[in-house]
Formats: structure tokens, C-alpha cells, sequence
């Protein structure tokens, strides 16, 4: 370290989520217990610290900075170079650096941390009771703030000038809210109020008053959250769920529920250590987990499935919703009708809403980017990102490997969510959702030109899925031709192993090989068939082979059949030689035997072919009687699961094999379905079948991979929205483990569409890096 005798100076440029956590009031604790001099400020790279002192405290600082920080504080580097001693005393806190934005990030919004919720409880303090208590550690980051570097008058709290007590906290080092960008109080914060559509109704504790009066007596009320409107109404009603259904035009796809403590959590779901651990977090996802069989819920939360999703009060205003309530767990979905993007402003909620929500619990503190709730799964080891919003975003995931130009992916058509690569960092949107509607592909435009404008880049490189009617696809192709970017596509279950591959580290360097099976619904295949059951052996010199997959079927009647599993289950019935079982399995109980026979007739005509196992498992579920058609993605498949999960024990069929022909492996589609059929009708128990068929698919699908990969290859990514299902994690993640291969999951990007973009932007990056202009299919 250079300086002289006995003292030194060095320059520090941190780099992670350093700014809006704490970072600099954790650097002036730390630098004046030393009694060190120098300096910390917010710039476009990061933080910079210079820090002068003896050499001893100088080495001392540096060693203790990283375990030294608030908890929402994520450091991911730090650059040390010794400089010359500059003689000051004292350590200050420097006004932030204005410039374009090198590597600097905010965190992502942040639940209530327990140290605002004891001042809540506090009757002697000044923020008792207020519903926007926030500090350094928690409270809204990314919806809040507007651009970089993260200071107050770049945030939604700039119109809300600090009170005298506020300032003194703000300003003072030693203080929990030492610049903490959203701080405020009773005074100077604000406002809340309770509407019915048309006219005010109260203000603050009124209106808090009346909202928990409604919602008791089983009103749906509209409720202002961190990143957008929630619409709640008592979960244990069925009455109130119902009418919110009917409202929201959402038939049968699970709710969210929000309990007011863990100890009402645990009445409601079955829940481990580290679940509850993850609900205390500053995430507070909502988690799904096996229900209690004896919990309040009315059965219309969840109909017929085995999960529920709770979440805890996210924000001082939930707390102060539920306090002195006279009710239980309450339904909190998003402030949106379906398959539309959640409501942001009050004006937006008031109008699209209106319909929806009796009352309407507004506040003047804006919302700058809508952020929905993420949904976590329990997983038989570790959790399973199934949507990757507040709690998560903008937080970066490793690229493996550096971007040479920005890159903008743009996902599929489902779950989607955009990418921006920049770097060696991709940054994962927040949840955009199916874009079936004008409005949700509004939302993608909004999130992809806020995503940009965030991270002051602008894409040279759009990464689409290969499907040529996705409007995803179609956007990409009108912004590469709008800026002169460059536009490529990627199968998309090639993207989904990349995913995986790269979120762990694993993504092959050139001349090394990698290797994934990808299971789905659907996905566009290179051969003209709609794929979503592979095995792919991804070399890092751009090439890419299916070695395997499932067997192809019929979709009868084109997209028809995907909403309608039951075309599928019959079409497979027909080929196996078992229309006859038909009238005699649960499938009849749902589809008027006219109808089954008339499409087994037909389905040898020319259809579009599939051999996607979400196909698979969805036809099954129909099989069984859970469901003919899905009222949402993936239903009867989820129901199938809910069922076998029911079965204690269950051993792969024997009678079912692969199909080999030479050294080509396939997955039987149709003999899975009959075999269940043949056990169906001969009495066997559902449960039992249900997961007899899970096993047997599982072992059938390691067995047709397995023996196709080189010996290079140790290790098998396992992806695609099927891999949210716990059993098919558990029974393919021990079988590739007994075959003698690493298996590895998704765990910090959805394994399903949510991650798609995410493998979008590292196959893109990848191809200056190997250079090479495209990945290149290897057929056999």
C-alpha cells in the first residue's frame, strides 16, 4: 500500500446491489470505529470509498467492509488500488455522482423489516401505526425510483418535502435512515384514502377503519401495494371468492392468500423451516406449498389442488390492514382482469377496476414501474422460482460469460418476461404474463423500454424465440429494424437448457459439451412439429443435436387440442388400439361418449404433431377425469400431479418401454396413456396409477437420454415448465444422480417460459465469443 511512513490510502470501487441498501451508512460506521478519514459516494460504477489511515486499520477495513453491511446490501466485488495519501481528517458522506451507468444497480423491493415493524408497535413512537414506515433495510426500491445513481430527488418521494425530524434522521450516519430515499413520517409522507369509485369515504386511520370494516363483512377491496394494485377479500368466505371470480373473470386458477402472521401461515399450508425462512425474507414471495387438510379456506381458492399460495404482509400498509380485523387469511391477487398487466396509478385502477372492487384503498405515493408479486415453490430440496417479480428485480443473474454488444431477449409468448445483457450481468424483467392481449404486449414494450432507459443501454442485439407467430417475435422484429440492431432467433428449448446450464456456471466453453432435457408444453422444433420433450447436447462452439425425445401425436383439431386435453388423451387411446376402454374410463364421466368416439375417427387424419410432455401429463389429467379442458395453463396436469402426490408409493410399470430404432431413442407418448388406461379399467387406484405414470415416464425418459450422451458429458440441466412439478424434480433428479450424472435445476430463474429470455440473452452472447454467426442444429 503506498503512503507514507505508518499511513496509507487506498480507492475502493464496490460493485453489486450498493446503492439504496445502506452501503454508505454501513461504510461511515465502519470507517469512523477505525477512526479512519476519507470519503463514500453513490457513482455510476458503484460505490467509491477512499479510506486513509494507519496501514493496519486500512488492511482491517477492507477485510471487515464485506460481513459489515445491511442485510439488502449485496456486494459482488471490490477494487482496491493504493493511492496517495490526501492528509484529511474526518470521514464524510459526498453528494452522489451523476453519469451514464457503468455497473451500479438498486435492490429490488423490499418487505417490511422487522425493526420499522416494532417502531408500528411502538405507541410512544412517531411512526406508530403509520402505513409507510420504511428504512434503509426495506420499503420500495426499483418501483420507485426513476433513474441512477438512487438519491431522493430521483425517486416517486421527490414531490414529498422531509419534516425537520425526518431530515435530522436522513442526515444523520449513525441512524438507521441515514439517507434512506423513501423515509418519512406522519408529517410530511403520504397520504392514504378510501374511495368507493365516486366519492371519498375517509382518510388515514378512517379509512383503514373502513376498509377492515368491509372486508369483514365480504368486500372486495382494491389495495395500493408496492409495485401495483391487489385486490383482496376474505379467503375463508365462499361467497366473497366466488363474486371475485366472477369479477375477474378467472373461473378456476388458484389465488394468492395472504396470512396475517406465520403462525396463521402454518394453519393453512404444510410448512418447513427454511419455507418459513423464505416468507420472512426481504422477498416474502408468495410461496406455494401442500395445504392443510383442516384449514379455513374456502375450497374456491384453490379448487382441486393439492398447494396453496401464501404470502405474508409485504408492507406496513398490509400489517395495518389486518390489524384489529375481524377476519382471517385473506385473498390477495393482482389488481388486474386476467391475462391484463396489474394496475399501477390510482386513475388506472379506478377505471379498470370498477368493476371489480367494491372500495378502493388509494395513496399519493406513485408507483413508477409495476412489479407483481413473485411465486416460489417448495421443491424437495430448496425452493423453485416459478415468477420472478418483487423481491428479485432488477437483481442481476451471471451471464457466464461477457456480452460484447447490449442484449435485449424477449421470451416466448407465455410467462414471458425480457432480458437485458450488458456485460457479464443479464438482467431478468420483472413478470410480464401470456401475451394473449393488446394490453399485455403494451406492458412488454413498457418493461423493455424501462428496462433499457433503468440500465442506460440500448440493445445492438434482439434475441427472439424462433416461433414466427409469437408476438414477441414480432415486436423483435420491428425494433431490430427500427434501431439497426441485429436479430436473431433460438429454439426454444435450446434456450431453456441454456438457462439452466448458464445460471449455474455450466454453459460449455468452446470445445466442451453440455447436455439438457427439457420438458414442456410447447415449443416450435426445427423438424415442423411443436416440441416440449427433449434431450439436447449443446457443444460450445455453437452446435446443437437432439438426441432424444418423446414420441409425436396428433394434435386433433390444432390449437384446439392444447386447451382441450382430452383430444389428445383420445388420439392416443386410438393409436394404442383402445378406443373400446373409452366409455369405461373417468374421462366419460367429463366428455359425452359421442364425442369421444367421433374424434378417435378422425384423429388418423392430418394433423399438427406434438411431443411435448406438458401435452403428455395434461392428457393424462384428462385420462383421469380432473379435467377435459384447461380453464388455465397446465390445470389438468397440475390436478394429475395433486393426485398422484396423494398415492403413498407407487413402482415403474414394467410394461411400458422405450421405442428404439438403432441408436434413436423415443419416449413412448401413447403406450404411457394406455398402460394407464388398461390399469384404469381394470380397478387400480387412481392415486397410485397417477403416480405410477409419473415414475414410469421418469425412468423411461433418463433411459432414452442417458444412453446418447458422449462420455465428455457428466452433468444433465433439467428444464422447461414441467420442471416445477416436485415429483418429476425428485424421481429425474435420482435417476440422472444413479446414472452417474450431476443433475441440475433451475433455482434463481424460473425453469419455465419466465427464465426463456434469460437463455435467449446467453446463447446471443455467446456467439461474438465463439465466433461464430449462429448455434447450429446437428442432425443425425
Amino acid at each position: 500500500m503506498a503512503g507514507t511512513p505508518g499511513r496509507t490510502r487506498v480507492r475502493i470501487q464496490c460493485r453489486g446491489s450498493v446503492q439504496g441498501v445502506g452501503f454508505r451508512p454501513s461504510v461511515h460506521r465502519l470507517a469512523t470505529a477505525l477512526e479512519l478519514s476519507g470519503w463514500v459516494f453513490n457513482g455510476p460504477d458503484g460505490v467509491v470509498i477512499e479510506i486513509e489511515g494507519p496501514e493496519c486499520a486500512v488492511s482491517e477495513f477492507v477485510h471487515r467492509l464485506p460481513s459489515s453491511l445491511s442485510p439488502l446490501a449485496r456486494l459482488d466485488g471490490m477494487d482496491t488500488t493504493p493511492i496517495p495519501v490526501a492528509g484529511d481528517t474526518g470521514f464524510i458522506v459526498r453528494p452522489s455522482e451523476v453519469g451514464p451507468r457503468k455497473r451500479a444497480i438498486v435492490p429490488p423491493d423490499s418487505a417490511l423489516c422487522a425493526d420499522c415493524r416494532a417502531e408500528m408497535e411502538d405507541p410512544e413512537d412517531r411512526r406508530h401505526r403509520y402505513p409507510f414506515i420504511t428504512c434503509t433495510n426495506c420499503g420500495p426500491r426499483f418501483s420507485l425510483v426513476r433513474s441512477l445513481p438512487y438519491d431522493r430527488e430521483r425517486t416517486a418521494m421527490a414531490c414529498f418535502p422531509l419534516c425537520e425530524k425526518c431530515e435530522e434522521e436522513y442526515g444523520d450516519p449513525v441512524d438507521r435512515r441515514f439517507h434512506a430515499e423513501p423515509v418519512c413520517c406522519p408529517a410530511c409522507g403520504p397520504d392514504l384514502w378510501l374511495v368507493d369509485g365516486e366519492r371519498e369515504l375517509g382518510r388515514g386511520p378512517s379509512a383503514l377503519g373502513q376498509a377492515r370494516d368491509a372486508l369483514s363483512q365480504g368486500a372486495i377491496v382494491a389495495v395500493k401495494g408496492l409495485g401495483g394494485f391487489q385486490l383482496a377479500c376474505r379467503a375463508d368466505s365462499d361467497e366473497a371468492v366466488a363474486r371475485l371470480r366472477h369479477r375477474k373473470k378467472r373461473p378456476g386458477k388458484p389465488f394468492a392468500v395472504m396470512a396475517r402472521d406465520v403462525a396463521e401461515a402454518r394453519s393453512l399450508a404444510l410448512l418447513r423451516p427454511e419455507d418459513e425462512a423464505l416468507m420472512l425474507s426481504h422477498r416474502c414471495p408468495v410461496l406455494l406449498a401442500p395445504k392443510r387438510g383442516s384449514s379455513t379456506l374456502s375450497d374456491a381458492v384453490a379448487p382441486g389442488i393439492g398447494d396453496v399460495g401464501v404470502l405474508l404482509p409485504t408492507t406496513p400498509l398490509h400489517v395495518e390492514l389486518f390489524r384489529d380485523g375481524n377476519f382471517g387469511p385473506l385473498v390477495m391477487t393482482s389488481g388486474n382482469l386476467s391475462e391484463e398487466p396489474i394496475c399501477r396509478t390510482n386513475r388506472e385502477a379506478l377505471d379498470r377496476l370498477v368493476g371489480i372492487a367494491d372500495l378502493f384503498l388509494l395513496h399519493n405515493r406513485d408507483v413508477l414501474r409495476r412489479v407483481d408479486d413473485s411465486v416460489v415453490r417448495t421443491a424437495p430440496v430448496g425452493h423453485t422460482l416459478m415468477r420472478r417479480a418483487r423481491g428479485f428485480v432488477p437483481e442481476p443473474v451471471p451471464l457466464g460469460l461477457s456480452a460484447a454488444s447490449p442484449v435485449l431477449a424477449l421470451g416466448g409468448h407465455l410467462q414471458v418476461a425480457a432480458c437485458v445483457a450488458s456485460g457479464e450481468d443479464a438482467f431478468l424483467s420483472q413478470h410480464v404474463g401470456d401475451l394473449d392481449t393488446d394490453a399485455a404486449r403494451a406492458f412488454l414494450r413498457e418493461v423493455t423500454e424501462g428496462m433499457e432507459d433503468f440500465l442506460q443501454v440500448t440493445a445492438c442485439v434482439v434475441a427472439v424465440d424462433a416461433h414466427p407467430d409469437y408476438p414477441s417475435t414480432w415486436y423483435g422484429e420491428e425494433l431490430a429494424a427500427e434501431r439497426g440492431a441485429r436479430l436473431v432467433r433460438f429454439q426454444h428449448h435450446l434456450a431453456h437448457a441454456a438457462a439452466v446450464l448458464a445460471e449455474h456456471g455450466r454453459f460449455p466453453e468452446a470445445g466442451r459439451k453440455a447436455a439438457g432435457l427439457v420438458l414442456d408444453g410447447t415449443g416450435w422444433g426445427t423438424d415442423g412439429t411443436a416440441w416440449g420433450g427433449e434431450w439436447l447436447l449443446l457443444d460450445g462452439d455453437c452446435r446443437w443435436r437432439r438426441l432424444a425425445h418423446l414420441e409425436a401425436v396428433p394434435l386433433v383439431g390444432g390449437e384446439a387440442a392444447v386447451r382441450e386435453p382430452w383430444r389428445v388423451c383420445v388420439a392416443a387411446l386410438e393409436a394404442e388400439g383402445l378406443r373400446h376402454l373409452l366409455p369405461r374410463l373417468p374421462l366419460a364421466d367429463l366428455v359425452p361418449a359421442g364425442r369421444l368416439d367421433a374424434l378417435a375417427r378422425v384423429s388418423s387424419n392430418r394433423w399438427p404433431m406434438a411431443t411435448g410432455a406438458g401435452r403428455l401429463f395434461e392428457a393424462a389429467g384428462a385420462l383421469f377425469g380432473l379435467a377435459a379442458v384447461n380453464d388455465w395453463e397446465g390445470e389438468a396436469a397440475v390436478r394429475l400431479e395433486s393426485l398422484a402426490s396423494s398415492a403413498s408409493g407407487a413402482r415403474p410399470w414394467d410394461e411400458v418401454g422405450i421405442i428404439a430404432d438403432g441408436d434413436a431413442c423415443t419416449i413412448p407418448f401413447a403406450g404411457l396413456l394406455g398402460a394407464a388406461a388398461i390399469r384404469l379399467e381394470a380397478g387400480e387406484g387412481r392415486g397410485e396409477t397417477a403416480l405410477g405414470f409419473h415414475t414410469t415416464f421418469c425412468r423411461l425418459a433418463v433411459e432414452a437420454g442417458v444412453r446418447s450422451l458422449p462420455p465428455s458429458v457428466r452433468s444433465v440441466a433439467l428444464g422447461g415448465g414441467c420442471m416445477v412439478n416436485r415429483i418429476l424434480i425428485r424421481e429425474l433428479s435420482d435417476r440422472v444422480e444413479e446414472a452417474g450424472f450431476e443433475a441440475i435445476l433451475a433455482r434463481a430463474v424460473p425453469p419455465g417460459d419466465g427464465g426463456l429470455a434469460y437463455g435467449q440473452a446467453v446463447l446471443a452472447a455467446a456467439l461474438p465469443a465463439r465466433g461464430t454467426d449462429d448455434w447450429t442444429e446437428v442432425r443425425s
